[in-house]
């Protein structure tokens, strides 16, 4: 059964930040677009004498204050957070150079042109709320002060404009209609408050979206220069996990591996001459392939194994989970309709392998807890690995997490690392998918 609307609770709970918003708006609305207006009215005025410049570069000074309170604001009531333009700095030094940077800025002029029509927002969405909550007040509170403001025949006339029959009613009567539709005004208002205020507090967001915003094409470059990022940390990842891998095996399974071919190679000149000597040296021979051969499976952690692509990262996790030292749970809640990417599927894993492979070299830990959710609103997964050691794990260039960060970069995700002196570890991690 879908929720009753009537009853939602995080409406519901965000009518007090968005009251104080919208009642706070008032006071601004009076002030700050009245200072602006006479600021840019006396520069305009003075500019033939060269302290109109100062005196305009004081009122966007004003003016780009007043923006950034109003964002932070907005961010107060629930809102989804607004972007600040990026202020323009200017090339040439100097006092005129500075001046100009600003007065030439359009982003600065937008944020005038806001402050000035925020003297007909700010009143207009101020009064209304002040209206509703007044509402809400007298008409929960007319039994407290009735005795000391009786009902006139003021009111009834008023009330007959709605209600013409309320004339004929006895004069006894008069106090207990005035005061029913008091409350039933009392009521009304309080039930539609929750949708009033958010109604008033999303004109402001519209309008500060429109105005206090960066441009489209300022947000597009961000994303490229942050799609660039991620492609330089996806490429230095994969090239310090490629070389990685080849010292490993260079150093290891190549090693062992021609070991092995002599051991055989001396085995065969002695089997004829010498067949006690042989056979240890067979036997060395198997011990050493059973050596390489597991540390061969170690260095196959750092591959996708194919249960990753047959069944799922799932699966996969749970199979990690099942091959580590150290005991660990995994709890997935991964959304079947969810379209992971295979890259990105594959990059969650190595970054699981990875952490779990740091928790058995460094955090002493007993128990490993990995935790794997899709996020619908997000459209992102989220990871949080939990290991009960000793804590004080930091991010060092160079080393394990450094390439871990690039990992998830290298995926458009973030990271985060909480490691106190003593315990517990916790790393939480979103990827979009």
């Amino acid at each position: 059964m879908p929720a009753n609307p009537l009853f939602n609770r995080q409406r519901w709970l965000m009518v007090p930040r968005q009251s104080l918003f919208l009642l706070a708006a008032l006071p601004l609305a009076v002030t700050v677009p009245t200072l602006v207006i006479t600021l840019i009215s006396l520069g305009a005025g003075l500019l033939v004498l060269g302290i109109g410049f100062v005196i305009l570069v004081v009122a966007a000074t004003l003016s780009r204050w007043f923006g950034l309170l109003e964002l932070e604001r907005l961010a107060w009531t629930g809102a989804v957070p607004i972007e600040p333009p990026d202020w323009p700095r200017s090339a040439k030094p100097g006092l005129i150079a500075s001046i100009m940077a600003v007065l030439t800025d359009r982003h600065q002029w937008s944020y005038i042109a806001y402050s000035v029509l925020y003297l007909f927002l700010g009143t207009i969405t101020g009064s209304l709320a002040l209206t509703w909550l007044s509402a809400i007040a007298v008409g929960a509170t007319r039994w407290l002060w009735v005795q000391w403001v009786p009902t006139t025949i003021a009111d009834i006339s008023l009330l007959a404009l709605v209600f013409p029959a309320v004339r004929t009613l006895p004069t006894f009567l008069h106090e207990v209609v005035v005061n029913t539709y008091y409350a039933l005004i009392c009521a009304g208002a309080l039930v539609t408050l929750p949708w009033v205020v958010d109604a008033l507090v999303s004109v402001h967001d519209r309008l500060a979206r429109l105005f206090l915003a960066r441009y489209s094409p300022e947000e597009i470059d961000e994303q490229m220069a942050g799609l660039r990022r991620s492609r330089q940390a996806s490429v230095a990842a994969e090239g310090r996990a490629l070389r990685r891998l080849e010292r490993d095996l260079h150093d290891g399974p190549q090693q062992q591996l021609l070991r092995l071919q002599l051991d055989l190679a001396s085995a065969r000149r002695r089997i004829a001459s010498d067949p006690e000597a042989a056979t240890r040296l067979i036997d060395d021979a198997a011990r050493r392939s059973a050596e390489t051969l597991t540390e061969l499976r170690h260095l196959v952690r750092g591959i996708a194994p194919p249960i990753l692509q047959d069944r799922g990262l799932a699966a996969a996790l749970q199979a990690l989970a099942e091959r580590n030292p150290i005991p660990a749970t995994v709890t997935t809640a991964i959304d079947p309709a969810a379209q992971i990417e295979p890259a990105v599927q594959q990059g969650v894993y190595f970054v699981v392998a990875e952490l779990m492979a740091n928790a058995v070299k460094h955090s002493k830990a007993k128990r490993v807890t990995i935790d794997c959710r899709t996020d619908t609103s997000t459209r992102s997964l989220a990871l949080t690995i939990l290991d009960d050691g000793k804590g004080g794990a930091k991010q060092v260039p160079g080393h394990g997490l450094a390439g871990i960060a690039e990992r998830i970069e290298g995926l458009g995700g973030a990271w985060s690392l909480d490691s106190p002196v003593g315990g517990p570890t916790r790393v939480t991690v979103q990827v979009p998918i």
